[in-house]
C-alpha cells in the first residue's frame, strides 16, 4: 500500500490557514497545546484513524518537533540534530496544521484561545499535552553561571557547549535522567560526579542490589557516585566553583547540572479554569473538569498518578485518540516500564520495584550468573507483580505483559528461574513478533508469521486486513488475538458459545471414553437368553450390531464434513466454532456407540486394529480439543500453538488408515 503524499511538513500554517472557525465546512477543530512525544503521537493517532476535523498543532520551542528521549544521546555525540527529529507528519486531506506559537491565553466558555502573535483560535475540543518542566530546589547560588538544566533542546545545546570546556560537572540527581546526564558529559574526559540523596541510583526504578550494580558499573567508567547525599547550596562568586552537600563536605567542579525530577506545566490550564492538583486532573476518559477540554502526558494527573515516563503518555495519547474518533476506549492507568541502556548494561524494570510497594510483596526471588546478569521477580500471592533486569534478558516482553496481567507463577517456573534466571523454557515464547518465520499462527490455513510479515510490508497493518490479505483467522478465528498481537493492536475477545468452557467439557467426556475402553474389561456374556441384560443384545443380535455398525459409520462420516468448512474457502456456512463444537459432540456419540457395538472389547487380529485406530484417532482428537479450549484461559504462546499443531497432525494422520481397516472389517463380517 503506497503511502499518502507528503502534505503537512514541519512548517508553520499561515495565519490564514489557522483562522477556520467551528462548523465552517462542517469539521470540528482540535487544538493540541504541547509538539512534544506525546503531542505529536497524538496527532498521528487521530490521523490514522481517519479524524474528519482540522487537527491544530502549536509548540512554542524554536525547533522543528524532535524526541526529547534522544537528548543524552545527543550530548554524547552519539547521535546528530537530524536524528533526533520526528519525521514530518503526513495527512493526504491537508486537515493537520503545525503552528510554532506560544498559547498565551484560552477562554473555555468561548471555546477560543489566543496565540503570541494576538491570533485567535477557536477550537471544538481541547487537549493539553504541555508536559512538565524540571523541578530544581531552593538552594542557594542555583543563580550562578554554570548551573544547568537538562530537559529540553535548549538545555542540551547549552551543555554540548559547556562539554568543551568544563572538566569538573557534578550532576545532582541520581534517577533516570541524572545517569543519562552523568553519562553524556563524559564525551571529552570530564570527570563526572553524580550526586543522589537516595540510598540507590534510579530507586524508582531499581530495587537496592540492582542499584548497586549500575553504582558499580558508573564507577568502572570514572564516575564518581555520592548516595546518601543531598545538596546544602552551591559555593561561587562569579561562576559556581563547588557544591555543598549536607554533610559539609565540599565537591569542587566548575558545572551543576540539576536532573532532580519534574513538575508539570499547569499554569495555562490553571488559568483557563481547569481543575488542577499536582497535575491536570483527568478521569478515565481523559477528560478534564471542563467539557471537550482533555490532558495527555506529564502534565495529566490520573488517579492521583503522574506518569513521568514516554510510554504512559504515549498510551494515553492513543486512548483518547479512539474516544475522539467515536471509539469506546478508557484509561485505566499504566504500569511503568523503564527500558534503556547505560553505558553497556542493559537496565528493565516494571511494576511494583520501588520502596512503596515493599510491605505489598509477599516472595522475591533472585538470580545471578557468572557474566554480571543480574534480574529479580517480586510476587504477590504467586503473581508477578514486578520485575528487575540489569544486563541481558531475552524475556523482556514477555515480563512486561505477564506483569502487566498480573500472570501466576507456578513452582516449576520458580525452578527454572532460579537454576536459568528464565520463567518460560528457552524455545518457548508468547509474543508472535518472537516467534521464527516458519511458525504456523493461522492452523486452519496453514499461513506462517513470514507470510503475515511479508502482508505487513505490503500495507495490511490491521488484523482484518491480515485476514483478507492471508487468510488467516478467516475461519476458526481463534488466532486473531495473534494476528493483534502481530499487529500491535489490542484485542477484545468476543463471546464464544461454541469453545472454551463447553468445548472442554465435552472433551474431558469423550477422555472418560476413550480412558473407559481401554481399561474397562471386555464384557462377559450370560449362560443363557433369559438371563441376558439389554446390553448384551446389542452385542449378540446380528441386526443391532448391523444397526449399531452402521450408526457408527454414518456418525464417522457426518464428522469428517469440518474439513469442508475448514479447508475450502467458498465453503462458509456457519461459524467454524460450531463446526468444530459439532465435530467433537459427534466424537463422543461415536464413543457411546462403539460401546453398544462392542462392549469395550478390542477384539483381535484386524479388528483389533481396527478399534485401536479409532481410540487412537478420538484421544488425540481430544487433546488437541483440550488445547483449542484452553485458548482463552492460558498463555502457552509459542508453545501452545505447536501443540495444537501437532495434535491436529496426528488426528489427521490416525485417520489415513481408518477407511482401510473398516474396508476389511465389513468384508471379514459379510464374506467370511
Amino acid at each position: 500500500m503506497a503511502e499518502p503524499q507528503l502534505k503537512t511538513p514541519w512548517v508553520e500554517a499561515s495565519a490564514e490557514t489557522s483562522e477556520v472557525t467551528p462548523g465552517s465546512e462542517h469539521r470540528k477543530i482540535l487544538v493540541i497545546i504541547g509538539s512534544g512525544p506525546v503531542g505529536v503521537q497524538f496527532a498521528h493517532e487521530l490521523i490514522n484513524r481517519g479524524y474528519p476535523g482540522v487537527i491544530k498543532l502549536f509548540g512554542d520551542e524554536p525547533w522543528r518537533p524532535y524526541n526529547r528521549i534522544q537528548l543524552s544521546s545527543l550530548v554524547a555525540g552519539e547521535v546528530r540534530y537530524n536524528d533526533i527529529l520526528f519525521p514530518e507528519i503526513r495527512d493526504d486531506r491537508d486537515h493537520f496544521h503545525f503552528l510554532n506559537r506560544r498559547v498565551l491565553q484560552i477562554d473555555a466558555g468561548k471555546r477560543s484561545l489566543q496565540d503570541d502573535r494576538g491570533v485567535t483560535h477557536r477550537f471544538d475540543h481541547l487537549v493539553f499535552a504541555t508536559g512538565s518542566n524540571p523541578w530544581i530546589p531552593n538552594v542557594r547560588g542555583i543563580d550562578l553561571p554554570g548551573v544547568y538544566v537538562f530537559r529540553d533542546l535548549n538545555d542540551a545545546q547549552q551543555l554540548m557547549a559547556r562539554s568543551v570546556r568544563t572538566r569538573r560537572t557534578v550532576v545532582v540527581g541520581g534517577g533516570l535522567l541524572g545517569v543519562e546526564a552523568a553519562r553524556a558529559m563524559q564525551r571529552n574526559n570530564t570527570q563526572v560526579v553524580l550526586v543522589h540523596q537516595s540510598n540507590r541510583l534510579m530507586n524508582r526504578q531499581l530495587d537496592v542490589e540492582g542499584g548497586a550494580i549500575l553504582k558499580r558499573t558508573l564507577e568502572g567508567y570514572g564516575i564518581e557516585v555520592y548516595l546518601n547525599s543531598g545538596v546544602r547550596n552551591l559555593v561561587g562568586e562569579r561562576s559556581v566553583q563547588a557544591v555543598e552537600l549536607r554533610n559539609g563536605q565540599k565537591l569542587e567542579c566548575d558545572t551543576v547540572i540539576f536532573a532532580t525530577g519534574i513538575q508539570p506545566n499547569v499554569e495555562l490550564a490553571r488559568s483557563a479554569g481547569v481543575r488542577v492538583g499536582r497535575g491536570i486532573q483527568v478521569d478515565d476518559h481523559l477528560s478534564t473538569n471542563l467539557e471537550n477540554v482533555f490532558a495527555v502526558g506529564e502534565c495529566a494527573e490520573h488517579r492521583g498518578e503522574i506518569y513521568g515516563l514516554l510510554a504512559p503518555g504515549l498510551e494515553q495519547a492513543a486512548i483518547l485518540a479512539d474516544r475522539l474518533c467515536d471509539g469506546g476506549a478508557s484509561y485505566q492507568g499504566s504500569i511503568a516500564a523503564t527500558q534503556l541502556k547505560i553505558l553497556d548494561l542493559p537496565i528493565f524494570t516494571i511494576g511494583w520495584i520501588s520502596d512503596e510497594y515493599e510491605n505489598q510483596i509477599d516472595q522475591t526471588l533472585t538470580y545471578h550468573n557468572d557474566n554480571g546478569d543480574y534480574r529479580k521477580l517480586f510476587l504477590k500471592r504467586n503473581r508477578l507483580k514486578g520485575f528487575v533486569a540489569v544486563g541481558r534478558c531475552d524475556e523482556r516482553s514477555r515480563l512486561q505483559q505477564a506483569v502487566v496481567n498480573e500472570q501466576r507463577i507456578y513452582p516449576w517456573q520458580i525452578g527454572r528461574f532460579k537454576n536459568e534466571g528464565r520463567i518460560w523454557p528457552q524455545e518457548d515464547t508468547e509474543h508472535v513478533r518472537e516467534w521464527p518465520a516458519s511458525a504456523i499462527v493461522c492452523n486452519c490455513r496453514a499461513v506462517d508469521k513470514g507470510t503475515l510479515v511479508d502482508a505487513q510490508m505490503q500495507g495490511c497493518a490491521t488484523v482484518e486486513a491480515l485476514a483478507q490479505c492471508t487468510g488467516a483467522s478467516t475461519v476458526c478465528g481463534s488466532c486473531k488475538p495473534l494476528l493483534a498481537d502481530l499487529a500491535g493492536t489490542p484485542f477484545e475477545p468476543e463471546p464464544v458459545v461454541a469453545s472454551g468452557k463447553p468445548l472442554i467439557a465435552v472433551v474431558a467426556l469423550s477422555l472418560l471414553l476413550v480412558v473407559a475402553h481401554f481399561l474397562l474389561p471386555a464384557p462377559v456374556y450370560s449362560d443363557s437368553f433369559q438371563t441376558a441384560s439389554w446390553q448384551e443384545m446389542f452385542w449378540t443380535d446380528s441386526l443391532l450390531k448391523q444397526i449399531s455398525g452402521f450408526t457408527l459409520l454414518g456418525i464417522s462420516v457426518a464428522g469428517i464434513f469440518i474439513s469442508l468448512r475448514k479447508r475450502i474457502r467458498k465453503f462458509t456456512l456457519g461459524g467454524f466454532p460450531w463446526w468444530r463444537f459439532i465435530h467433537t459432540v459427534l466424537g463422543v456419540l461415536a464413543l457411546v456407540i462403539l460401546y453398544l457395538h462392542t462392549g469395550f472389547s478390542l477384539g483381535d487380529n484386524i479388528n483389533q486394529y481396527l478399534m485401536v485406530d479409532f481410540l487412537l484417532l478420538a484421544l488425540v482428537g481430544a487433546f488437541a480439543g483440550l488445547v483449542i479450549g484452553g485458548e482463552r484461559y492460558t498463555k502457552m504462546g509459542y508453545t501452545g500453538k505447536q501443540l495444537r499443531q501437532w495434535f491436529t497432525h496426528a488426528h489427521i494422520i490416525l485417520f489415513w488408515p481408518l477407511p482401510v481397516l473398516l474396508g476389511f472389517h465389513v468384508l471379514s463380517v459379510y464374506f467370511f
